[in-house]
């Protein structure tokens, strides 16, 4: 495995970091359909609220990363930081959702909580793969992409050499 101007090497395919963040968007989107088929279905709460458990855990880590590493990163490349923080107020709108999905107390309000919550993201989601994400790769030189891909790497417990 190689890297060069912030691309992660995956065998013969290099991902840059951009890439390996979208990546995990696929990832969260599927399990957005799962929690919104277990709602629609009339799933159990304990299965929703399951589901819901994981999938906080990991968009909070996709979140963290997004906010430690690469709005910092992006923020001197920017006119203002209207843009960082509205995606930092987008992904409190989720994490909050999120838990009340977890807190519901009936089948009602955790589908309720589920179709609000998963609204806010999806659009946060395209906000990102449409606004946020062209900018970075547009705005950072080789050196910040590279930075970016080994702080991903490393959050990721991906080796690269």
């Amino acid at each position: 495995m190689h890297e060069c101007f912030g691309q992660i090497g995956f065998g013969r395919v290099a991902v840059e970091l951009i890439d390996a963040l979208l990546g995990e968007h696929g990832a969260f989107n599927a399990l957005f359909d799962t929690i919104e088929n277990l709602a629609e279905a009339g799933g159990q709460l304990a299965q929703i609220e399951s589901a819901t458990v994981a999938l906080a855990a990991e968009l909070d880590s996709h979140a963290t990363l997004e906010e430690e590493v690469l709005f910092p990163t992006l923020i001197p490349h920017l006119a203002n930081d209207k843009l960082i923080a509205e995606m930092h107020a987008e992904h409190d709108e989720i994490r909050a959702g999120l838990e009340r999905i977890e807190d519901a107390r009936n089948i009602r309000e955790a589908v309720d909580a589920v179709h609000q919550t998963l609204a806010v993201a999806r659009r946060h989601f395209r906000k990102e793969e449409e606004v946020l994400y062209p900018l970075a790769r547009q705005s950072l030189s080789h050196e910040e992409q590279s930075r970016l891909a080994n702080a991903w790497a490393a959050a990721r417990y991906v080796h690269i050499e």
